[in-house]
């Protein structure tokens, strides 16, 4: 049954040409769970640099109060995007376990 997918000719397995590298295989699941993890991780850094960006906008405000609700704001977004981008990379890393894709993350 693991010889399901190999080159054969009339039942006769033919043998890959030499010098073709034989890595392991990586499957579209594999290389789909990889982009998005990456793209997720680089959510939440940009997500933590907008929290320190808001954090600066309270540092900054001096008690105006229009400026200090704009750093409330932007601390709030900056927060809740980052929850939601860090339960969606578990999620993905669940579902994606269920179906036996190896992980970037835990590895």
């Amino acid at each position: 049954m693991e010889n399901l997918f190999a080159l054969t000719i009339n039942g006769t397995p033919i043998p890959a040409p030499s010098g073709i590298p034989s890595g392991p295989g990586y499957s579209l699941g594999f290389i789909a769970k990889r982009g998005i993890e990456i793209a997720l991780v680089f959510g939440i850094l940009i997500s933590m640099v907008y929290l320190m960006y808001g954090g600066f906008f309270w540092l900054q405000s001096k008690g105006n109060k229009e400026l200090l609700d704009k750093a409330r704001r932007i601390i709030i977004n900056s927060i809740i995007g980052l929850l939601i981008m860090s339960f969606s990379l578990v999620i993905v890393s669940i579902i994606t376990n269920m179906f036996g894709v190896k992980s970037l993350i835990g590895q």
